[in-house]
């Protein structure tokens, strides 16, 4: 008389379902990623605006300057600036100061080209360093008046 012991089936059945964590923590992983690549996206866009906002700021700042700036150059006059001009000891141009030369002490661009006629290589290496690499030139600013 063999007698075989059945086991209930609730246990038959979770024994045939084992529980696999690989795939579990794939899911979980990838999940995650997700979530940082969207809180890293929603954190770039808070600074975008933020620095937007900034720059706005700034470029209100820049005009605003701009018109006091000019409001104040057209209340200032030569009467007024006058006395502060001498307290600073700054005194105006003499006529007597002011060189004049004649045409003729200037050279030509014509003269100076013949003058440059025999080029050593020296001279082309600087000319082709100039071509490749320009110099850097500072912006001139409008003299006021």
């Amino acid at each position: 008389m063999n007698r075989e012991v059945r086991w209930p089936r609730s246990w038959r059945a979770s024994e045939a379902r084992a529980i696999r964590l690989g795939p579990w923590l794939i899911a979980v992983a990838v999940v995650g990623m997700l979530l940082v690549e969207v809180w890293q996206c929603s954190r770039v866009a808070q600074l975008s605006l933020a620095l937007d906002q900034t720059r706005k700021l700034a470029q209100q700042a820049q005009a605003r300057l701009q018109f006091v700036q000019a409001q104040v150059d057209r209340q200032t006059t030569r009467t007024e600036l006058a006395p502060l001009a001498s307290r600073l000891e700054l005194v105006p141009v003499d006529a007597q100061q002011v060189v004049q030369l004649p045409s003729e002490f200037l050279a030509d661009a014509q003269d100076v080209r013949t003058a440059e006629e025999p080029r050593s290589a020296l001279a082309w290496a600087e000319r082709a360093s100039r071509v490749l690499v320009p110099e850097a030139t500072a912006r001139s600013r409008a003299i006021r008046d």
